[in-house]
């Protein structure tokens, strides 16, 4: 018989938060993202879908966390599991108030319980994996492990969303093939240039990823916003 303890998430540590991370004021635009994702998944629920990038600081944490919040507030009732798959610099769980462990690492390594891992956030309908804390130098992650984790979710979840590593950064492991997640590259404007994102895209590919489409990040409206929107 399961631990009863196991079966109920945590509080958020800090609460109120949600507002102040980066981007906010743009979860509108995020949430238009929803439909054309199911649209490419061919489903309304129970998909996942993975944001990357090409070098650090393009944003992929800030796109990932603003998604997940824009779908959990949509009023749609959807549960929406949030994975922080940055095993080195992760951040999620200080942006949304929790602690830091346990998490992916401490479930694909360690044996910790799934759901003794998974965090409540102010949002009723978004829960949140860390990143955990990672006790070995070399930074190893059962893959394998990782990819169940991530199909117990989609199971479980209307929506999986996950924060990967830049492909420049080396660590790979939290990166999904096709048959568990769609995979978004998110791109700096005005900043990574073409032959990058292009090479990006390319190893993506061959590691298997469903590459569905790119987020420009950081874009500057140098004329209204309102006024591109006609265009």
């Amino acid at each position: 018989m399961n631990d009863p303890a196991q079966d109920i998430l945590s509080t958020p540590t800090q609460v109120g938060q949600l507002e102040d991370i980066p981007g906010a004021s743009q979860r509108a635009e995020f949430l238009r993202l929803l439909p054309k994702l199911r649209d490419i998944a061919g489903r309304d629920r129970n998909f996942a879908v993975s944001f990357a990038s090409s070098l650090p600081g393009e944003g992929t944490t800030t796109v990932a966390a603003q998604f997940a919040i824009a779908a959990a507030q949509s009023g749609a009732g959807d549960r929406i599991a949030l994975i922080d798959g940055h095993l080195e610099g992760a951040m999620l769980h200080e942006l949304l108030g929790v602690d830091h462990s346990p998490g992916v690492f401490e479930v694909c390594n360690e044996g910790v319980p799934l759901r003794q891992a998974m965090q409540g956030t102010e949002l009723e309908n978004l829960d949140l994996l860390t990143a955990g804390r990672i006790e070995s130098s070399s930074g190893y992650l059962n893959s394998l492990r990782f990819r169940e984790i991530v199909t117990e979710l989609s199971n479980e979840y209307d929506l999986v969303v996950l924060d990967c590593p830049p492909l420049a950064s080396g660590h790979s492991s939290t990166h999904l093939p096709k048959e568990e997640a769609m995979t978004v590259l998110v791109v700096e404007a005005s900043s990574t240039n073409r032959e990058v994102i292009d090479a990006t895209r390319h190893e993506l590919v061959l590691m298997g990823a469903n590459v569905i489409g790119v987020v420009l990040n950081k874009r500057r409206f140098f004329i209204p916003s309102f006024v591109y929107r006609r265009l």
